[in-house]
């Protein structure tokens, strides 16, 4: 693995186009629970809640608007220390992918394996263990997790085992 010097050229990007497509439903940027603090409430929506036989409890959230309203002009965070975790873990996903939304960094490492800076291995490490701890107690607890389609503005019922986070 090469490690790969990269430096933000403030394009804005990836705070921009926020909203997309995942298995035929709308979703927007994942937020937890204790993020949802730093949003204006009407552009908050849930993504991901429990429940037998409706969603009962909301555990994840997202953002319902396209652009994030920290941007700057200038494409600088107006939150950047407090920003929220899949924002600090940028631009590796928590699927384990490359975001392919970053022009320059795919240009940069097109073709090479990346090894990436603590900080973003550790915000993803973290986003994954709130997703799996919170997975593993509704096994326990034989509930049912239900999808927010921003699409439809419905929840959708989903395997536990292929959680859309």
């Amino acid at each position: 693995m090469s490690e790969i010097i990269f430096a933000c050229k403030k394009c804005g990007t990836c705070c921009r186009n926020l909203l997309e497509d995942i298995d035929d439903n709308k979703t927007g940027l994942l937020l937890t629970v204790k993020e949802i603090r730093l949003f204006p409430s009407e552009i908050v929506s849930p993504r991901f809640a429990v429940g037998r036989r409706k969603p009962e409890k909301t555990i994840l959230y997202q953002l319902n608007v396209n652009d994030c309203p920290f941007i700057t002009e200038s494409n600088e965070c107006r939150i950047y220390d407090k920003r929220p975790l899949v924002c600090r873990q940028f631009p590796y996903k928590l699927e384990g992918f490359v975001s392919v939304k970053c022009p320059i960094f795919l240009n940069v490492t097109r073709g090479t394996e990346i090894e990436f800076s603590l900080i973003e291995i550790e915000a993803k490490e973290k986003m994954l263990r709130h997703a799996n701890n919170r997975i593993k107690k509704l096994h326990k607890e034989r509930l049912r997790g239900w999808f927010f389609d921003l699409r439809t503005n419905q929840w959708v019922a989903t395997n536990l085992k292929t959680v859309p986070i």
